[in-house]
């Protein structure tokens, strides 16, 4: 067993109510964004995204401004942006309620005349008590917020990567109703979406895509771990060979999946979790019909100097 600092462990029963409330927290920034960001397909204008110190909107339109938004979890602030120079930063200390955090960022929001439209209920979370009424997720200790961030940290160089070779559209994003960090490939396809599904999903799975990412576990599932599946899914996929060996297909979840602490305990965890994203995406070449030299992207030659 080999342990790494840029992986460290995440057991979930230490950091469950941090990571509770947090995501409480992360669900304000991505309704906003949500209300004031023009829709993409696949819901890209919803996500948030990994910064230094935490995680950002990324820029928002709000009539003539940028408005920039995020938490920062090195200095426990919730922090609002506006291009006219006006800000605000809302405290995120161990003893303050979500219900306290949702009532200074509505006020900061009108004092920064900044108008959105926003839903207090949270999403995909099995308790949707109102952010207003929310008094019993009170707990944000930044060291253990620092600690999931420092595991995103190390995995974005990972996905940034992966996909750096990959012709198509794709991204990185820090999804906030699962609280999962994915990155996705989409090959330009239309797909028909599922029937049966929610509003939601019906828009998340009507383009052909490959899915992987962390997911840090909850209070049904608790051990963080890897996941990937590919839109549609292929025929027989769920038989094809994956790397590494700790990795293979769940199928009540539909999905192949990795443990986290299997992974991080290797020797080489970068390594081990580009074996698992590339061998995902030889399944969707070889099974899904991906034309992999159409999306085969060619690094162009390192300069001398940059």
């Amino acid at each position: 067993m080999t342990e790494h600092a840029e992986w460290p462990p995440l057991p979930y029963e230490e950091w469950a109510p941090t990571k509770k409330t947090l995501q409480m927290c992360a669900q304000m920034l991505g309704k906003t964004r949500l209300s004031l960001s023009p829709p993409q397909p696949e819901w890209l204008n919803a996500c948030l995204l990994l910064d230094a110190r935490g995680f950002t909107t990324g820029p928002m339109p709000a009539d003539t401004r940028v408005v920039t938004m995020g938490i920062d979890v090195f200095d426990g602030t919730l922090w609002i942006r506006a291009s006219d120079g006006r800000h605000a930063d809302i405290p995120l200390a161990p003893d303050r309620c979500v219900a306290d955090v949702w009532g200074d960022f509505g006020f900061a929001l009108a004092d920064l005349d900044i108008a959105v439209d926003i839903w207090e209920k949270p999403q995909e979370l099995a308790d949707t008590t109102d952010f207003s009424e929310n008094r019993h997720d009170c707990t944000i200790d930044l060291g253990q917020a620092q600690r999931f961030h420092r595991v995103l940290a190390s995995l974005n160089g990972v996905f940034e990567e992966f996909r750096s070779r990959f012709f198509g559209r794709s991204s990185v994003q820090f999804w906030w109703g699962a609280f999962d960090f994915a990155v996705l490939l989409f090959n330009g396809k239309h797909a028909s979406a599922p029937d049966d599904r929610g509003y939601i999903m019906r828009y998340d799975l009507d383009a052909e895509h490959m899915n992987a990412g962390f997911w840090p576990g909850d209070d049904n599932a608790p051990a963080a771990g890897f996941y990937a599946y590919l839109v549609p899914r292929p025929d027989g996929c769920e038989t094809a060979p994956i790397e590494p060996e700790h990795a293979g297909w769940v199928e009540s979840m539909g999905e192949w999946m990795m443990s986290y602490d299997a992974v991080r305990q290797c020797d080489d965890p970068r390594r081990e979790i580009l074996a698992f994203l590339t061998s995902v995406y030889r399944v969707a070449a070889t099974q899904g019909g991906w034309d992999e030299e159409q999306f085969s992207y060619t690094l162009p030659p390192t300069p001398a100097r940059a």
